[in-house]
């Protein structure tokens, strides 16, 4: 028996393991190359700073390379900022859309009496339920050719 149970448990979360060591290799290798391109990063503003200190002098260069830094810095910020906006208003005109596709207030408390009629399971009942999902839809422009 313990064999069977064994083997369901390969069978069913055999592939765990390897998705694991799938992502840790992954995350190891991002860390890895995080840490050279952080090492790049630097190598590059140091050699832009030796550059511009023998060119302004070393209090100089340092100003030049904050300055650019926080220029850059703003610029990434604000494209990010306007990045997130856009998406925002997306979302919202997401959640318009949805909200048009709603039934009106009064299809949905009719709507919500139908729980109570399908009790009854009578034929009049379900004449009753019918009509009202044939007023929902028309009243939601099912069927319509404007669209």
């Amino acid at each position: 028996m313990g064999g069977l149970f064994h083997h369901l448990w390969v069978y069913v979360f055999g592939r765990v393991k390897p998705s694991m060591r799938r992502m840790m290799r992954s995350a190891i290798g991002g860390v890895l190359a995080a840490i050279l391109g952080l090492t790049a990063y630097v190598a590059v503003i140091l050699a832009i700073g030796i550059v511009l200190a023998q060119a302004f002098g070393v209090i100089t260069a340092l100003v030049i390379l904050a300055a650019a830094t926080l220029i850059l810095a703003g610029v990434i910020l604000a494209i990010v900022s306007g990045m997130n906006h856009q998406t925002e208003k997306r979302a919202e005109a997401r959640q318009r859309e949805a909200a048009k596709r709603l039934p009106s207030p009064m299809a949905m408390q009719m709507l919500a009496g139908l729980p109570a009629l399908m009790r009854g399971r009578s034929v009049l009942t379900t004449l009753l339920i019918a009509g009202v999902a044939y007023a929902v839809a028309k009243n939601q422009g099912v069927g319509s050719d404007d669209e």
